[in-house]
């Protein structure tokens, strides 16, 4: 698993996180204005409802989709902690090593 890969999940994540946001307002928004009539009004709101539920699907797919990436990256670091188990352990050290440098400079 390489930095790229970790960016990009990263990168999922916010973006899933922001959608989910937006749908939470726009359906907040849809309920504030329910009392509101007219039929330019009732239009936007059909529009919105169904732009939400297609929105909705996005993110499910989204989300779906870093869990499958985490699962899969998941799977890849059991294997090769196992079939390298000696070669973990020193990448473990040299990264609490390097956390402990970056710890005592601050």
């Amino acid at each position: 698993m390489g930095a790229h890969s970790v960016d990009l999940a990263a990168s999922k994540q916010k973006i899933a996180s922001n959608f989910r946001g937006l749908v939470e307002g726009a359906e907040d928004l849809l309920r504030t204005t329910a009392a509101s009539t007219g039929d330019e009004v009732d239009s936007a709101r059909s529009r919105l409802r169904e732009q939400l539920s297609r929105a909705k699907g996005v993110y499910s797919d989204i989300e779906a989709s870093a869990i499958d990436s985490y699962k899969e990256y998941s799977e890849q670091t059991d294997t090769y902690v196992r079939e390298n188990p000696w070669r973990a352990v020193g990448i473990a050290a040299a990264v609490g090593v390097l956390v402990s440098l970056v710890a005592l400079r601050r």
